[in-house]
């Protein structure tokens, strides 16, 4: 099957090979384990923002409310119980404060991790500066959180909105119905926002945004189908309290964070071979196979077909 010109089976092949060659497993533990140790500075350092667009505390509700509907039972619990006795204790860091930014500092460390993983998948070594890194990883907890706050803000207040403007162009019960179906789309285009821009700004390589999009898209439905199977799971199979007492749920929560992280690199595989122009069935012209120089036609490429480059090789080329 040839999908925008790609073989889907030589990419699929060739993308299985590397989350085994790349050691993925190992390296989605790696990052779950920073992942686990964020979660909550990144919730220290995004409550005080909410104060800018109303109640904090009913807002952040909102999008704890929003997660459990995906996030196994044992492990929502336990992020709620922190949530209500860390996050919005009087002793909790406001906006502007040496601890928000401590908090932020260390809530980016999920970000380092991510780009250490996804340059493995990219072949690529990490030329960037160390304060660059940390920085551009600050800058990723902020969009994120921005992200998540607007559309939080949308999904509460969206329907008054749209029953607005509905009632002012005439469309009053028309947009009320259409409302109803929108969340989810709006849910998803959210995550795919954000799995483009990791996957498009945290390896150091230059890449096609087309190519980073299909990463992102593949990265959401598999989170998806991974993370409602394992909720599945543990709701009507698993027993994880009766098995490790009172650390079942951060086990449930580890396991979850763990097969979140194997999802997002395997969205970055599927990106990276894009990338090299694997399965490509014309290749591009300029890129080499071998000792020659591509130019059209021929069969569906199994092998990369197009060198990785670095961002600090770019110099003065332009994009």
């Amino acid at each position: 099957m040839v999908v925008k010109g790609y073989s889907v089976g030589p990419l699929a092949k060739k993308v299985v090979k590397e989350v085994i060659d790349d050691n993925v497993l190992g390296l989605a533990a790696g990052t779950a384990y920073y992942f686990f140790f964020s979660l909550f500075p990144i919730f220290l350092f995004l409550a005080p923002l909410l104060s800018l667009v109303g109640n904090e505390r009913q807002t952040f509700s909102s999008v704890m409310q929003y997660l459990s509907q995906v996030v196994p039972g044992e492990a929502y619990s336990l992020m709620q119980n922190v949530v209500a006795s860390v996050v919005f204790s009087e002793d909790a860091p406001g906006l502007v404060s040496i601890g928000a930014f401590l908090a932020l500092w260390a809530g980016s460390n999920i970000f380092n991790a991510l780009m250490d993983a996804l340059n493995n998948a990219y072949d690529v070594k990490e030329t960037r500066a160390w304060w660059k890194r940390k920085l551009m990883a600050m800058a990723a907890v902020i969009v994120s959180g921005l992200i998540v706050i607007s559309a939080t803000i949308i999904l509460l207040a969206g329907d008054k909105i749209v029953e607005w403007v509905g009632d002012r162009i005439g469309l009053g019960e028309v947009a009320r119905t259409l409302w109803t179906v929108v969340p989810i789309p709006l849910a998803l285009t959210a995550l795919v926002a954000l799995a483009w821009g990791t996957l498009t700004f945290l390896p150091n390589v230059r890449q096609n945004l087309r190519h980073t999009l299909v990463g992102a898209i593949v990265m959401t439905v598999l989170w998806l189908i991974v993370t409602l199977a394992f909720r599945f799971y543990v709701q009507n199979f698993g027993n994880y309290n009766a098995t490790y007492g009172t650390i079942g749920a951060v086990i449930v929560l580890l396991t979850w964070m763990y097969l979140s992280m194997v999802t997002v690199l395997i969205g970055g595989e599927v990106a990276s071979e894009l990338h090299h122009g694997t399965g490509a069935v014309d290749p591009r012209r300029g890129a080499t196979i071998g000792d020659r120089i591509a130019s059209s036609g021929g069969r569906p490429s199994t092998e990369r077909i197009a060198r990785v480059e670095p961002m600090a090789a770019r110099g003065s080329e332009q994009p």
